[in-house]
């Protein structure tokens, strides 16, 4: 399968090559959960979406 991901053209390569890695190595051992915050969110909201995605996987039963 091949996934086609359009990154910001204001990326720096290096990011672009580490978000490549990081789908991958996703894809390749687990179930992949991705999100996608802008760049203005604050360290708060970032937890509170990862705390909201954390009680959806353990509610779905998919946490191991």
């Amino acid at each position: 399968m091949m996934v086609e991901v359009n990154l910001p053209d204001e990326w720096p390569p290096g990011l672009a090559m580490a978000t490549a890695q990081l789908m991958r190595q996703t894809l390749r051992d687990g179930f992949p959960v991705v999100t996608a915050i802008r760049s203005d969110v604050t360290a708060d909201q970032v937890s509170a979406l990862y705390a909201r995605v954390r009680t959806l996987i353990e509610e779905s039963g998919l946490a191991a």
